[in-house]
């Protein structure tokens, strides 16, 4: 059995990962602000801390495994018209969790990237390998924390993935997505 921490874990994909990891039997750790997540959406038996990612240094220590990485805010329209908040809230509060980690010793990450971070895709299907030009703060910020992880994971030795998913949809049980 082992120890995760997952930020985001009230949100839609969030707390899927969540309940998904306590069906396998590990420990689970929820932080998240609930601002778009929901209270109800943290799985039964997983600890639930109210508070952004960059409270995640009060949260973490050596006895988690990894930190999957599902905050953010994550409206592509809201992004424009709010570019700050992104940049404060993705960017700012990853570094916040990664240097967090790196305190505790925790050397694991996945991270909800987006395929946002394409931009207009010059082909299709768009392979991973494609250049990267987002046209938006939220598709920005989730390439700048891609540039984050590889940077930490270079300096540091941080074991990361960073996923680009498209549109997300479906539901387990009773998680899925809420508005």
């Amino acid at each position: 059995m082992s120890k995760y921490l997952v930020t985001g874990g009230a949100g839609y994909v969030g707390s899927v990962v969540a309940a998904h990891l306590l069906e396998a039997g590990h420990q689970v750790t929820v932080l998240d602000d609930l601002s778009t997540g929901f209270a109800e959406g943290v799985p039964e038996g997983a600890e639930f801390v109210r508070g952004r990612i960059q409270d995640a240094g009060e949260v973490l220590d050596s006895s988690f495994e990894a930190v999957l990485h599902f905050a953010a805010s994550s409206q592509v329209g809201e992004s424009v018209a709010d570019p700050e908040k992104y940049w404060r809230n993705n960017v700012a509060g990853s570094l916040e969790l990664v240097s967090a980690m790196r305190k505790a010793g925790v050397g694991r990450l996945v991270f909800s990237s987006t395929a946002a971070v394409y931009g207009e895709p010059e082909e299709v299907p768009i392979k991973e390998s494609a250049r990267t030009s987002p046209t938006n703060a939220y598709g920005a910020t989730k390439l700048a924390v891609d540039h984050l992880i590889t940077s930490e994971a270079v300096a540091h030795g941080l074991a990361a993935v960073s996923l680009r998913y498209f549109n997300v949809a479906g539901a387990y049980g009773r998680y899925g997505e809420r508005h």
